[in-house]
């Protein structure tokens, strides 16, 4: 570190730092430790992004501007932003590039589709990058998430995690970071899921990096008000792994990394965390800028002290200023000193063993903050909302201002960062290089080492069971796997003999599962015991189409259905059991449901399709097909096909007067077909009165020239002003 951490604290933490990075690569947003900090050293003090003779600006890139903060390893720096912004192909990429010259490598480009996300909030997520691997992982806004050979460019996996999984991706584009934790990438996101997991919940999934295959599925508490971007940090507490982060729950929680066990929580505010917290050997800072738990007050800053572990892990405060508002930037420490930006763009220094103030309200010369700060070179590095930075020195009473400008038409939502003997800071119009053209780069950082491995007579703690969720078809064979971890969370190495048994149909001949044969949409639950300690896993068997869902027998929504339940009830409608959204959930009234796996293609989905008027409105109404939906619009009485809700870029929009209490038959195909080499999609839709004969022409007609190949059938449904009817929902593959 550039400087020593002088905090009593410090010492009751033991940190695992056995291996390096092969430079000082920023390998995470918030570097390699996840703590703002950089060893470079000769940095300027400052820079003009002008250009010119000691402007210190080594390059600029307006094609890499964006508001993500970007990452560097093996000196390539790799970022997310839009694709092709503002046309009707209009997505959202992986950029890498050289990080000494800015010369654009590769991109990896691919679609946002069923988000709300607006095209101006596309790139909110950072990188994260693997140095074991080489590999780097991104979260998309529409949270289609990839792993992607970070040399070549190449998609090694890929996951929808809205239509698997049920994550929510909304306007506020608030998307979540990967993280990669020993030989797992973890990632999060307010989720409505199935079954027993249907309610929202900020849940977190430990994927297997290399393939994809889910490890663990855990969460919080149902109900979080908000999606947010509080990123995780790894660290290693007395001993314990573990994944600290604020939730939408508004608490700031721990997890064992390797088995997603929730160890411990601290509720901070009444609605979601969205700064992320910053941890300092046994001690985690975090701070918000909404209602507190209790009170009247806005904004908190925290201290807490982790102690203890296993199920005996515990969060203790330490100390707490409230009216604080601190909802985005991430603090740094120095010197036993807590450096805090506000939300308007104010300094503030705090001794961070006791929480007093060393100095308040430091201007900055700007009145909104986002980015947080950067400690390198034994200077504070400061971006803002509206263009400026500054560069200051710590002092005695708190900091003195070295430097600070303002660049016209720039803005700053990224985080400064510093690599191998330079800094990047990265604008909505532009990245920034800056440094000096001779700095040699310092020694890497050491980095947490992989989780120790257990005693092998160690006591077993947690039995794991992998894959945690799968979807599979009647009759396909899942071999499953065990790994046992001891309380601490650290895999006991070696075999031992566990019993497998499943409830909900199919049967086990060892670990290898047999899905039950037929017709039916069934959830499965696995259970691997080893004494009177077990582990769980859930799957779900899906046939291949055709599929019919008629309701008349059912209690509820189908159980294999992602985002369903909770949001709707069985009723009974004009004398016949129908699937009913309605208004009273406190989320997801504007929400989507999906019923399968997603490498489905070229089929046909059709419903009848009834709302209700309340308060003289109407709701939406909608089908969804490979990323695709054809939407009845209450309101606005327009019949709508779209892939991206904010953007529009392919849609095909018609007026269509519709009247509530009829019953109307839906129907949305989608074909891929070749034109000049090239996939295109033809998307139809049709819809008329039940009561009347199917029309021979299709009502509605739209074209994709960056189509969406495969996706899970679904449906899509406004139901915040009104109730809506659905019945009869069939899905069967194009002739």
């Amino acid at each position: 570190m550039p400087t020593t951490k002088n905090l009593l604290f410090v010492t009751t933490a033991l940190l695992a730092v056995t291996s390096y990075l092969p430079a000082a690569d920023w390998t995470y947003w918030r570097g390699p430790q996840f703590d703002g900090h950089s060893p470079e050293t000769g940095l300027p003090d400052h820079w003009d992004a002008k250009g010119g003779d000691d402007s210190h600006l080594l390059w600029k890139n307006e094609e890499l501007g964006g508001r993500s903060t970007p990452t560097v390893m093996n000196d390539r720096l790799y970022t997310i932003m839009r694709a092709e912004p503002g046309t009707s192909r209009e997505g959202e990429k992986v950029v890498c590039a050289d990080a000494a010259t800015g010369e654009i490598l590769w991109e990896n480009r691919f679609n946002v589709w069923l988000s709300d996300v607006p095209d101006t909030r596309v790139g909110w997520s950072s990188v994260a990058c693997d140095p074991e691997t080489g590999n780097v992982y991104v979260l998309g806004v529409c949270d289609y998430f990839l792993c992607i050979n970070g040399e070549t460019g190449e998609t090694i996996w890929s996951l929808p995690l809205h239509e698997q999984f049920g994550m929510l991706s909304t306007y506020g584009g608030r998307t979540n970071f990967p993280i990669i934790a020993d030989d797992l990438v973890i990632i999060s996101g307010v989720i409505i899921n199935y079954a027993d997991k249907a309610k929202p919940n900020h849940r977190f999934i430990g994927f297997d990096k290399r393939t994809g295959k889910v490890v663990w599925f855990s969460g919080t508490r149902d109900l979080p008000d908000d999606t947010t971007y509080s990123a995780p940090s790894l660290v290693t507490i007395d001993g314990q792994q573990q994944l600290i982060v604020g939730a939408g729950d508004g608490s700031v929680w721990g997890f064992q990394p390797q088995t997603g066990k929730p160890l411990w929580h601290y509720a901070l505010s009444r609605r979601g965390l969205f700064a992320t917290p910053l941890v300092v050997g046994n001690r985690v800072f975090a701070s918000h800028s909404e209602e507190n738990v209790s009170g009247t007050s806005m904004g908190a800053i925290v201290a807490l002290d982790i102690t203890g572990t296993g199920e005996d892990t515990k969060a203790t405060e330490a100390w707490k200023i409230e009216q604080l508002v601190v909802g985005r930037s991430t603090p740094v420490e120095l010197d036993g000193r807590l450096y805090v930006v506000d939300d308007r763009c104010k300094l503030h220094v705090i001794n961070a063993e006791t929480g007093e103030f060393i100095a308040e309200r430091i201007t900055l010369g700007d009145s909104r903050q986002w980015s947080s700060l950067l400690v390198a070179d034994g200077k504070l590095y400061v971006l803002t909302e509206n263009g400026r930075w500054a560069i200051l020195k710590p002092t005695a009473d708190g900091a003195e201002l070295l430097n600070r400008d303002r660049i016209r038409n720039e803005g700053f939502n990224a985080s400064p960062i510093a690599a191998n003997g330079r800094l990047y800071f990265r604008g909505k119009s532009a990245m920034y290089c800056v440094g000096n053209a001779d700095a040699k780069p310092a020694e890497a950082l050491p980095v947490a080492a992989k989780q120790a491995a257990a005693a092998k007579d160690a006591a077993v703690a947690w039995v794991q069971v992998i894959p945690a969720e799968a979807t599979v078809a009647p009759g396909e064979t899942v071999q499953f796997e065990t790994r046992l971890y001891d309380a601490l969370g650290q895999r006991i190495p070696g075999e031992q003999e566990v019993t497998y048994r499943v409830n909900g149909g199919g049967s086990f001949e060892g670990a290898t599962y047999t899905a039950p044969e037929g017709n039916e949409h069934v959830a499965v639950d696995v259970v691997a015991e080893l004494g009177d300690i077990s582990g769980e896993a859930r799957m779900r068997v899906i046939p291949p189409l055709p599929w019919k869902f008629d309701f008349d027998k059912a209690n509820d929504a189908p159980v294999t259905w992602i985002g369903a339940r909770y949001r709707h009830v069985i009723r009974t409608v004009d004398g016949s059991p129908a699937l009913v959204k309605i208004t009273t959930i406190p989320k997801g009234a504007r929400s989507r449901a999906w019923m399968g796996p997603s490498s489905l293609s070229n089929y046909t989905i059709e419903a009848d399709a009834k709302g209700a008027r309340q308060a003289q409105k109407l709701p939406d109404i909608g089908l969804v097909n490979q990323g695709y939906v054809l939407d009845l619009q209450g309101e606005n009485q327009e019949l709508q096909i779209r892939t991206w809700a904010a953007q529009l870029r392919m849609a095909s929009t018609i007026d269509f007067p519709w009247k509530e209490d009829v019953w109307y038959r839906m129907k949305l195909k989608v074909v891929i077909e070749e034109e000049d080499g090239k996939p295109v999609a033809i998307v139809t839709g049709k819809i008329w009165p039940k009561t009347e004969s199917e029309p021979k022409e299709w009502t509605i007609t739209a074209r994709d020239e960056v189509p969406n190949l495969t996706g899970s059938p679904g449906l899509y449904g406004n139901a915040k002003d009104a109730e809506l009817y659905l019945d009869n929902v069939q899905v069967i593959a194009n002739d």
